[in-house]
């Protein structure tokens, strides 16, 4: 399988700062509109939209790693740890996650599709192509699949870290946790 054929992949994947790793860890990956105390990676503008749009009520995941809006952040807090959780597909398609096929804020109305339609809304050749100076595929690029709950972290597939500093960090926060999720050094998912 070609690593250009994002279609056929396994996992979806949340960025998130190391700073919210204990919270995430004791209490699942939780809705914006659940959360108190956290370090915010979005930006505010787009929160209020996504707010007004009632996206704040599902966590939201991408359709693979060092994507538009992961690279964006990473930019814009060049000091900041962060780690990618992943879950399986198969679990989002089994808990009828939502999906926005492409970017939530490039039309005046959302796309909320159930997973199986949202699935084959999405246009993964052009996502393939990962064009980012494309405006449109950079929209495609940036399509979410949306859990309308909690994430209990029992259902985490895998936590990607950039670097073994971040995975051993990674690690005793999950000893204090209990956890056991898999953790995997990968720096190429990451800026």
């Amino acid at each position: 399988m070609s690593d250009a054929n994002i279609r056929e992949k396994y996992f979806v994947y949340h960025l998130t700062s190391v700073e919210n790793l204990d919270g995430i860890f004791q209490e699942g990956l939780k809705p914006r509109a659940s959360l108190e105390n956290f370090t915010d990676v979005a930006d505010s503008e787009i929160l209020r939209k996504r707010k007004a749009l009632n996206l704040d009520r599902y966590v939201p995941f991408h359709w693979f790693a060092a994507n538009p809006f992961d690279g964006r952040v990473q930019l814009s807090r060049p000091k900041e740890k962060f780690v990618l959780i992943s879950v399986f597909r198969s679990f989002a398609k089994q808990n009828d996650w939502k999906i926005i096929p492409r970017h939530p804020l490039a039309d005046d109305a959302i796309q909320l599709l159930d997973y199986n339609a949202g699935f084959e809304a999405i246009n993964w050749e052009l996502m393939s192509t990962r064009d980012y100076q494309n405006p449109e595929c950079k929209s495609v690029c940036m399509a979410e699949c949306l859990s309308p709950e909690m994430v209990n972290p029992k259902n985490f597939s895998r936590i990607y870290a950039p670097n073994d500093e971040v995975s051993s960090l990674c690690e005793a926060k999950m000893r204090v946790a209990k956890l056991a999720t898999p953790i995997s050094v990968n720096p190429g998912m990451f800026l």
